[in-house]
């Protein structure tokens, strides 16, 4: 008998006020492979993306597991690393965890959830590597990429920027690119003038007035919040009545501190707006008049570029990663700034206020350039092919046996003695898969 296999999605993250890009980006992944799948999401514990998971009808498991961020800053010793966290007692947790899942498939969410992968590979079950941040090339991110191969029976990047961390031979044998995209049904493009004058008017901000914003889950270094700052500080004495936005939840208070004290120091504090954490992040963007992601890092994709995209806004980014791969495609290139140069930002933005038309006829031209490159029917279309490429390749992924589907109460006695004897053979193979050091341990503890 065919049925739907069931897959375990494992998130890194479930933040319990917020949702990150990689959460929100895994949540949407999990919605559009229910067709597919029987996806059971696995996360650290219950936060905003438990609640929106339940919210679609995919179920929710808690298990909170440590990580290995050394995946994404490798060292020599990442090896090493990764065998003390399989050494562990939650290890063989997370074993049992899984065997009573019984899934098909394990998906592991972000570089640094390497355990999710270690178990799947000891205990014979497929694994697909979700990939959502480029690694940094330090001179060992050939560590990195190995232990993923390693671990792996597919890799599933999120831009070719992450995949070409990866040596050729990877990227032929399992690497696939599927780009992400967003929920057409779920924007209210009827409520858009709506939305935007209640939150300006929340704001305080008149409907004419330029409104300037970078949007992130929280307000850390990376995301080059100090550079947008030193962006509108530049301009706003050329552009009186432009306002900036903020929005992100303080993580670190000294950093928060920095981007305070130089609005200060330049008398600028009724010009920038911290707005905090923001649930409703649709009206923020329907508030906006001009998007920037000046994000210091790589990024694997640029989530907020892409939602400012969909919502007919113009965007401003610095040119790197998976930033310059999504503002190329929807046709952006001329948006794209010098990356850790905000005088470069202040280049863009200048051409975009000094030409109040242009940003909006950029911002339809934008909308319509994403829904074709990277629109649902789009992303749809890719999974299907990457989900028949799974079924010709990997076809052992969709067959589940028969006593899966068979409910308890109609099983004889004579099955489940046999059902039994075959579960203790699940659990022989799982414990000869342990790590030896791992069962010594074991057995040391019950002695």
């Amino acid at each position: 008998m065919i049925l739907k296999p069931k897959m375990l999605l494992f998130s890194h993250l479930s933040n319990p006020t917020s949702i990150t890009g990689a959460e929100k980006l895994l949540l949407f992944f999990c919605r559009e492979l229910l067709p597919y799948f029987d996806c059971v999401l696995v996360v650290p514990g219950e936060g905003r993306l438990t609640a929106l998971a339940r919210q679609s009808g995919i179920q929710v498991r808690i298990f909170p597991l440590p990580l290995l961020y050394s995946i994404y800053t490798p060292s020599p010793g990442l090896n090493k690393e990764a065998a003390r966290l399989k050494d562990k007692p939650l290890y063989r947790k997370l074993l049992r965890f899984i065997m009573r899942e019984s899934p098909g498939v394990i998906l592991t969410n972000t570089c640094v959830h390497y355990l999710p992968a270690a178990a799947g590979k000891d205990l014979g079950i497929p694994v697909v590597w979700k990939l959502t941040e480029m690694m940094t090339d330090n001179g060992h991110l050939n560590e990195s990429t190995a232990l993923i191969d390693r671990h792996s029976d597919w890799i599933l990047s999120i831009s070719e920027s992450v995949a070409q961390g990866f040596n050729p031979g990877i990227r032929q044998s399992k690497v696939s690119v599927l780009y992400p995209s967003w929920n057409e049904a779920e924007l209210r493009r009827e409520a858009w003038p709506e939305l935007r004058n209640a939150y300006r008017s929340e704001l305080g901000i008149g409907p004419g007035t330029p409104l300037i914003g970078v949007v992130s889950s929280f307000l850390v270094e990376n995301k080059g919040i100090l550079d947008f700052i030193d962006m509108a500080l530049d301009v706003k004495d050329s552009y009186p009545d432009a306002r900036f936005l903020i929005v992100g939840s303080v993580l670190h208070e000294d950093y928060h501190m920095r981007c305070t004290s130089k609005i200060a120091a330049a008398g600028a504090e009724d010009r920038v707006i911290f707005a905090g954490c923001q649930d409703d992040i649709e009206r923020v963007y329907c508030a906006l008049d001009i998007i920037v992601v000046p994000s210091l890092v790589g990024e694997g994709f640029g989530l907020t570029a892409m939602e400012g995209l969909a919502l007919e806004k113009p965007v401003i980014a610095y040119a790197s990663g998976g930033l310059k791969e999504l503002l190329d495609a929807a046709g952006c290139s001329h948006m794209l700034a010098e990356p850790g140069n905000p005088g470069s930002l202040s280049e863009k933005l200048r051409s975009l206020l000094d030409d109040p038309e242009l940003g909006r006829s950029l911002g339809e031209q934008n909308r319509g350039s994403a829904l074709a490159a990277l629109g649902p029917d789009m992303y749809r279309m890719r999974l299907h092919e990457l989900v028949t490429r799974w079924q010709g390749e990997r076809p052992g992924w969709f067959h589940t046996p028969v006593r899966r589907a068979v409910s308890r109460h109609t099983v004889s006695g004579r099955q489940r003695s046999r059902k039994s004897r075959a579960g203790r053979r699940v659990r022989s193979i799982a414990v000869r898969r342990t790590p030896r050091r791992s069962r010594l341990t074991s057995r040391s503890r019950k002695a």
